[in-house]
C-alpha cells in the first residue's frame, strides 16, 4: 500500500504552500546567477516556524539594523557570499540559525550516509520539525532543499520510504500541493535507483529528472 505524509506546519493555499501557523507565504524563489539555496531554504523554515515574517524579508532587509538579530543575520551571507556564487555547506547553516537560538531555534546537521539521512528527514516530518536535505550532482556542484513530507510503500508494520517531498528554490512555488519538486531515493524494494554514487533522482515541475546523491540534511525544531 503506498503511504504519503505530508507536514503539518504547512498549509495549501491558492498563492502556494503557507505556515500553518501564521497563514504566510513560506516559499521563497532563487535567483539564477546566486548560490544562496540553502539560506532560501532556512528563510522560508524561518517564516514556517514563526520567526520571521515574510514582508519583513522581502521589503526591509535593506534597513535592518546591524546590530539586529535579523541585520546580523544579513551581514553573515554576505561573509558567506552566498548572494553572489558561493554556495552554503550544512554547517554554515547551522552557523546561519545561531542568530534564533535564544528564541529556541535548534539545528542538527546529519551528514551519516544516505540510509541515515532518510530516516532522519523521515522522522523530522513526522516529528513536526523542518529538515533541509543536501543533495549532489554529477561534477560536484551542490543544492539544498525543504522537505515537506515523503512517500513510502507499507506491508504490514514495515514502512519503505522511497521519495522526499520538496519545495525547491530553483523552481516556481506549487499552487495546488505543498512541493514543487520530488527525490526519489529508493524503490519500492529499499534498493538504489541508480547505479553508483548518484544512486538518486531529482524531479522537476517540468518532468525533467536528475541524478544525483543524497548527501545531508539540518533540522530545524523550535524548543518550547
Amino acid at each position: 500500500m503506498n503511504i504519503m505524509q505530508v507536514s503539518r506546519l504547512f498549509s495549501v493555499a491558492p498563492n502556494g504552500p503557507v505556515s500553518a501557523a501564521s497563514g504566510e507565504l513560506v516559499h521563497l524563489r532563487q535567483g539564477d546567477l546566486d548560490g544562496a539555496c540553502g539560506p532560501y531554504c532556512l528563510f522560508s523554515a524561518l517564516i514556517t516556524l514563526g520567526l520571521l515574517q515574510r514582508d519583513d524579508l522581502l521589503e526591509n532587509m535593506s534597513f535592518w539594523k546591524g546590530s539586529s538579530r535579523e541585520g546580523r543575520l544579513r551581514d553573515a551571507l554576505k561573509k558567506f557570499g552566498v548572494l553572489s556564487s558561493d554556495g552554503t555547506f550544512g554547517w554554515d547553516l547551522v552557523e546561519l540559525t545561531s542568530y534564533y537560538k535564544r528564541m529556541g531555534l535548534i539545528a542538527q546537521h546529519d551528514e551519516s550516509g544516505k540510509k541515515q539521512v532518510m530516516q532522519s528527514v523521515c522522522k523530522a516530518v513526522d516529528d513536526d520539525e523542518l529538515p533541509i536535505v543536501g543533495v549532489n550532482w554529477i561534477g560536484g556542484g551542490g543544492h539544498w532543499l525543504l522537505v515537506v513530507g515523503y512517500q513510502g510503500v507499507k506491508e504490514g508494520d514495515h514502512i519503505q520510504r522511497t521519495h522526499l517531498l520538496c519545495l525547491d528554490p530553483w523552481q516556481e512555488s506549487p499552487k495546488a500541493s505543498l512541493w514543487n519538486a520530488v527525490i526519489e531515493v529508493y524503490d519500492a524494494e529499499g534498493g538504489a535507483v541508480n547505479k553508483g554514487r548518484l544512486s538518486s533522482n531529482h524531479w522537476n515541475m517540468r518532468g525533467e529528472v536528475t541524478k544525483c546523491q543524497v548527501k545531508d540534511t539540518v533540522i530545524l525544531s523550535i524548543k518550547l
